[in-house]
């Protein structure tokens, strides 16, 4: 199984905020085309857009943090189940091994049900494995969408008084003018909000 992360590329925040409005010329002498291009010059120019660097607000959101090491931590729990269970099927097999050599098996019958019984214990082993693997990729998921949800509503209500016409993600773009950067007050108010679940 693939290591948990809980970056950016792993969300998907849609930070769209308003339509733009935008009066018609009121000027009938000027040929169609001429206005189609002067109206969309205009919206062009009166866009207000930011932008922010979501990996960023992932490495210092608190509640970011505390659901990757949540994760960290189902992962090590993982690695000792399956080094256990993988331990336990090789001493197993050691003992049939060593058995075998000092010819303590008297018959073909013995050797066979302990070899079955080391095949059916790999197997309750692998899907014990496969149980735990799918329980944890839920649980990736559900932490996944619980930071989504959060950055996502955060965004809305910091743009209910800012009024963008959008907020895009730095890694959705090849360049953005630095001053258009909103990341460091992004992350300051999600923290401020937030209350970590020690404090709780």
């Amino acid at each position: 199984m693939k290591k948990t992360a809980f970056a950016a590329k792993a969300l998907i925040v849609l930070f769209a905020a308003g339509i733009m409005s935008c009066s018609q010329s009121a000027d009938t002498d000027k040929p169609a085309a001429a206005t189609d291009s002067t109206t969309t010059d205009a919206k062009a120019v009166s866009l207000n857009i930011r932008y922010v660097d979501l990996d960023s607000v992932m490495a210092t959101y608190t509640l970011s943090k505390e659901l990757d090491e949540q994760g960290r931590k189902l992962m090590l729990d993982y690695q000792r189940m399956e080094n256990q269970k993988t331990n336990e099927i090789q001493n197993l097999a050691a003992q049939i091994e060593q058995k075998r050599n000092n010819n303590g098996y008297l018959t073909q019958e013995s050797f066979d049900a302990d070899v079955n019984n080391v095949n059916r214990k790999q197997n309750e082993a692998a899907n014990i494995l496969r149980a735990h693997q799918e329980k944890i990729q839920k649980q990736i998921a559900e932490f996944n969408l619980q930071l989504s949800d959060s950055v996502q509503n955060f965004i809305k209500d910091y743009n209910a008084t800012r009024k963008y016409d959008a907020i895009l993600l730095r890694s959705a773009g090849l360049y953005y003018n630095p001053d258009l950067d909103i990341t460091g007050e992004i992350i300051e108010g999600l923290n401020a909000r937030y209350t970590p679940k020690a404090d709780k």
